[in-house]
């Protein structure tokens, strides 16, 4: 009767949510904790800046282990479920009454009976990546409740449990540890790791930037570096939490030249629609070490929460010496700062001239740039400011076999891009009967060819994608399938087993396993396709297994043997 009960409240909620918000069961509940596993402490928190993108969550370490129960941290329902090989791995959504929702990543499982949900939405969609959304009387959950176990799913480096509380109908996730939702003690202070100064000159209306210095151990640095007239600055900075050793995630960022503010960002809590602009934070010739710039471009849409009065650039004025002084924040006010005396210089000024065949390219308005092999389509606001764009033909691979156009390198290889472009590459010159074969390949640091994708029209190819090295390919050779499991023999007990897949040229693009002329569940990852029986195929006896794996381009292969369980 009670659970009749729960489940009528929590339908009600869902169909008067603005009502729901304010007596919902769940409005006047405090958060309990995800998770029983003690001591708290932490991996990852908000905010970080995870190379492409902010962090949105809280991650909750679980002491190197999986299968920690999850609880509800609130009551609610569950109202939509992830299953992926990346990402989140097995994600669970959970609904609450006032408004909030809470998102757990990386599960180890659900519990049974959301299991047997998933379960059944993986074979209807035969497809081993489901995402859907369920009703509000499907799992409606108390607070404390478990509905799954903690794990190493997904896009995971090690067992921990990624927790995140989102506001705006999902679409906010919140910095929930700075809101003081769980107590935290945090007395350490942040680091700042580096400092590097960057020349900057906007002459002609397209900005040009080079590496002055990169100033490791910045807090006990004592020299004084000569400047060009304009520079920037960007920091290298993380931060430190009591009970763990994990770098973590800095708040605030706050420059200035003497005693005149430069620049100050504030990340608070980032939307979903505002995270690809992530790219226009970071330093580009630093992108993998994750520099903060001070440097503020026209196209970056984190303008509002970015005090940045120059546009973040330091203009010199005098021969003087100045000091530049930084300071890092956590989200409980723990801070470090360095000073860095600077002196203008004129031997810091220069600046090498654009290519002589490069192209202007505006930021606020679309580009195109044409040869006799390609096109490359910039749409409005895709650049995050104007640049002098190259074109460069690429020596030809050593493996070019199977290569029909010159290879382009497109961009210089630190110009980024906010939105995908449109690469396309002429096939008029390929005989009609190849022209199936075709698709555009990425060329890899290695020179390794990868699909970069292969929509056709009369007489092209085309594919969205950024900046990089690209060529226009045939692939005519049909993927390669190996059962690690010989023909007729016995499964173990839990009937798992495995197939090697392999696609030399465009990759897979498309695979399934059928047990006794019925999909199974199975997914690929790695180039091994796991296959998942369960108590419904075991019936001792030889199954018949067909294998049917299909490349980017279309062409297939398929294996059938036999295997007794």
């Amino acid at each position: 009767m009670i659970r009749a009960a729960k489940r009528l409240v929590l339908s009600v909620c869902a169909a008067l949510f603005s009502a729901a918000m304010s007596v919902g069961a769940g409005a006047q509940e405090k958060y309990g904790y995800p998770m029983e596993f003690r001591p708290i402490s932490f991996s990852g928190t908000y905010g970080e800046l995870r190379h492409n993108h902010f962090h949105s969550g809280v991650d909750w370490r679980t002491g190197g282990r999986t299968g920690e129960p999850l609880h509800a941290i609130k009551s609610g329902w569950i109202c939509r479920l992830y299953v992926s090989t990346g990402g989140y791995g097995n994600g669970v959504y959970i609904q609450h009454p006032d408004g909030t929702m809470s998102v757990y990543g990386h599960l180890d499982r659900f519990r049974d009976d959301v299991a047997r949900r998933v379960l059944q939405e993986q074979y209807d969609s035969r497809s081993w990546s489901v995402d859907f959304a369920l009703e509000p009387d499907e799992f409606p959950l108390e607070q404390g409740e478990v509905f799954g176990y903690s794990g190493n799913t997904g896009s995971s480096g090690g067992p921990h449990l990624h927790m995140e509380i989102r506001r705006e109908e999902g679409n906010l996730p919140v910095n929930y540890l700075a809101e003081g939702v769980y107590p935290v003690t945090d007395n350490t202070s942040p680091k700042i790791c580096r400092v590097g100064i960057y020349a900057y000159q906007d002459s002609t209306g397209i900005p040009q930037t080079r590496r002055i210095r990169m100033i490791n151990s910045p807090e006990s640095f004592s020299e004084t570096v000569p400047v060009p007239e304009m520079f920037y600055v960007a920091i290298d900075a993380v931060d430190f939490m009591e009970g763990t050793q994990a770098k973590l995630a800095v708040e605030t960022y706050k420059v200035w030249i003497d005693d005149k503010k430069v620049y100050e960002f504030n990340i608070g809590n980032v939307p979903y629609s505002e995270g690809h602009y992530f790219a226009c934070l970071i330093q580009n010739a630093e992108r993998g070490a994750d520099l903060v710039k001070t440097w503020c471009e026209p196209g970056n849409g984190l303008i509002r929460r970015i005090d940045a009065p120059e546009a973040g650039i330091i203009c010199l004025e005098d021969d003087n010496r100045h000091v530049v002084r930084i300071e890092v924040k956590d989200c409980f006010g723990n801070s470090s700062d360095c000073r860095i005396a600077v002196r203008r210089s004129v031997n810091a000024a220069s600046m090498p001239a654009p290519a002589s065949d490069a192209v202007p390219m505006l930021w606020y308005a679309p580009n195109i740039y044409i040869n006799d092999n390609l096109s490359l389509s910039v749409p409005v606001a895709a650049l995050p400011h104007s640049i002098y764009f190259t074109a460069e033909r690429q020596p030809m691979i050593a493996d070019s076999s199977n290569i029909v156009s010159p290879v382009w390198r497109l961009g210089d290889g630190s110009d980024l891009l906010l939105s995908p472009v449109t690469i396309r590459f002429n096939s008029g010159h390929v005989a009609d009967s190849l022209r199936q074969y075709l698709y555009v390949a990425g060329v890899g640091g290695d020179n390794h060819l990868y699909y970069a994708g292969g929509g056709q029209g009369d007489g092209f190819v085309e594919t969205s994608g950024h900046f990089g090295t690209y060529c226009l390919a045939l692939d005519r050779e049909s993927p390669q399938i190996s059962p690690n499991v010989a023909d007729g023999a016995k499964l173990p007990e839990n009937g798992r087993f495995s197939i090697n897949v392999h696609d030399a040229a465009s990759g897979i693009g498309s695979y399934s396993v059928e047990w006794d002329g019925e999909w199974i569940l199975c997914h690929l990852r790695g180039g091994r396709i796991q296959v998942f029986p369960d108590k419904r195929h075991k019936t001792s006896a030889l199954h018949n297994v067909t294998v049917t794996v299909a490349d980017h381009v279309g062409n297939s292969s398929t294996l059938s043997f036999e295997l007794f369980y």
